[in-house]
């Protein structure tokens, strides 16, 4: 774990996967904007899963899915649904915050057997940070019996799954 490093408009970026070739790393975000929503609204758990697992393990993704099978308007995208990537994977641990806000520290403990991590990424513009999305939601989720290390129901969940890992 390390601390955030901002740049321009995001608190911290990640290194991720393309959507397009699996082997080839790029530059996602996470707004200032967006962390301090999670920080305001005392989603400890939610930044202390940041910190520990998207921060350094979004590039250990084992599929990657585009669009949501439901409407989602963005400002006056009506589509925005259509432009977020979905990372999905089996992390080894999950975290917790444990003590206060100050004085707190994000802790490893067993991830609940049957679960997924998701992380949904907005795509953006090319930028003079090199980022192509946004980072804007991170959770567990109930994995798929077909397909390990993917969501359950994912193809009802998503429109197209744009590559694997798992074959």
């Amino acid at each position: 774990m390390r601390n955030i490093q901002g740049i321009g408009v995001y608190a911290d970026i990640v290194d991720g996967l393309s959507p397009v070739e699996k082997d080839v790393t790029i530059k996602l975000g996470i707004r200032n904007e967006t962390f301090r929503n999670y920080l305001n609204r005392r989603l400890r758990s939610a930044v202390a899963q940041y910190y520990g697992i998207v921060q350094d393990q979004l590039k250990s993704a084992e599929h990657t899915f585009r669009g949501l099978r439901r409407p989602l308007m963005l400002a006056d995208d009506t589509h925005a649904d259509q432009n977020v990537l979905i990372y999905s994977w089996c992390p080894q641990y999950d975290y917790e915050w444990i003590g206060s806000q100050f004085e707190g520290q994000p802790t490893r403990m067993e991830p609940l057997p049957g679960r997924v991590f998701v992380v949904l990424v907005r795509e953006e513009p090319p930028n003079t940070e090199n980022v192509i999305g946004s980072i804007e939601r991170w959770n567990w989720v109930e994995e798929d019996t077909d397909l390990p290390g993917a969501p359950l129901e994912w193809s009802e969940r998503y429109e197209e799954k744009l590559w694997s890992r798992i074959e």
